[in-house]
């Protein structure tokens, strides 16, 4: 199962995310499930970096696959994000329709930090 924590702030403004396991809808290579979550988190750390000036924290597992989290570094420090929100919460939505559809295969929550 693949696991989603979306974080917000006290303002409920989404500031990150925590992404870890496989889904285990298909074998490797042929995971439409892992593949739509992949594109999803993948892109939107793309489009944070070349299209905003967000500073942002990003670790994954390179080898293994299967562990990503990203955090807006500025929104830690109390500084709005506009731009890098609306990027997440385009994600949010994406993924949000996945676990609506896959939900035997996707766990999506949203967490304060």
């Amino acid at each position: 199962m693949i696991n989603i924590v979306l974080y917000h702030n006290s303002e409920k403004q989404l500031c990150g995310y925590h992404i870890s396991g496989h889904a285990g809808f298909a074998q490797k290579g042929e995971d439409i499930v892992c593949s739509a979550v992949s594109i999803l988190s993948i892109n939107t750390i793309n489009a944070i970096e070349q299209l905003t000036d967000t500073a942002f924290l990003c670790d994954a597992d390179e080898q293994k696959g299967g562990y990503l989290k990203v955090m807006l570094s500025d929104m830690k420090k109390g500084i709005y994000c506009h731009d890098a929100e609306i990027l997440l919460k385009a994600m949010a939505m994406g993924l949000e329709e996945l676990s609506k559809q896959y939900k035997k295969y996707i766990r999506l929550q949203y967490e304060e930090v």
